[in-house]
């Protein structure tokens, strides 16, 4: 399957300071972030990697450019389009923004592959009604901002060295580590090493649109910001809105899909 040009879905975004959406973090919640980027800005510097601008600084938008990620075998040239434009929101049109299908979806060799985001700081691959499955590459010198989040996070690394900061309590890992972040639990990852650090990981439920695609970590920062990175409402429903509506059953279906 080639690269094809598909395009992005342009969204408004709020050019306030605080976002107001429903679906918007607290306020609380985006004034810690906030303050931990303003904190980081005192004390980035600048290095020869040019992903991992200083944080805080001056971004340029990306120009029309494509962004694949591998979904199929890892050693064969089969991708999703994205593209994106300086006007455009950081969104995979490839990606279903509905709830998923009752099939299975399969990622052969993910976990044991190296370059799985594809150069991209995070990449949404899967959003079901409970959880939610992402990858992220983290730069040399860079990290995952420090932050606290409402839902479960689970982090499995594939490649790279790094230190996980956890409520206190720091920890060196590698790939083939896991960590469980709890919800409410303020943490931070750090990448260590001389190469990218890779991961893939689970939130549940969702923390992130279904079709969310950042190339750099400044990309998700603002997008956080203005209130549009956040998870579909259908992913934030209980089992027993979802059981009293159909979306679940018990029999296996059928359902109207």
């Amino acid at each position: 399957m080639g690269v094809t040009s598909v395009p992005v879905y342009r969204l408004f975004t709020p050019a306030t300071f605080i976002s107001t959406s429903p679906r918007a973090p607290s306020l609380r919640q985006q004034l810690y972030r906030r303050a931990n980027r303003a904190y980081s800005a005192s004390t980035a510097f600048t290095t020869s990697n040019s992903r991992n601008q200083r944080a805080g600084g001056p971004r340029a938008p990306p120009t029309a450019a494509y962004l694949g990620f591998r979904i199929l075998n890892p050693s064969a040239a089969s991708y999703r389009a994205f593209s994106a434009s300086a006007r455009n929101l950081y969104k995979d049109a490839n990606m279903p923004a509905g709830p998923p299908k009752h099939q299975m979806v399969y990622f052969p060799g993910l976990i044991t592959s190296t370059g799985i985001a594809s150069g991209n700081f995070r990449k949404v691959l899967h959003t079901g009604l409970y959880s939610q499955l992402v990858t992220m590459e983290v730069p040399v010198g860079g990290d995952i901002g420090d932050e606290v989040h409402t839902v479960d996070q689970i982090l499995i690394f594939t490649s790279g060295v790094g230190r996980a900061e956890i409520a206190g309590r720091n920890q060196d890992l590698k790939a083939g580590d896991v960590v469980i972040v709890p919800a409410g639990t303020q943490h931070q990852f750090v990448n260590t090493g001389d190469k990218p650090l890779e991961l893939v990981t689970v939130y549940s439920p969702a923390e992130h649109n279904s079709q969310t695609v950042h190339k750099t970590k400044e990309e998700g920062d603002k997008e956080e910001d203005d209130g549009v990175d956040e998870a579909p409402e259908w992913s934030r429903r209980s089992k027993t809105e979802n059981e009293n509506a159909g979306r679940v059953k018990m029999g296996g279906g059928p359902y109207n899909e």
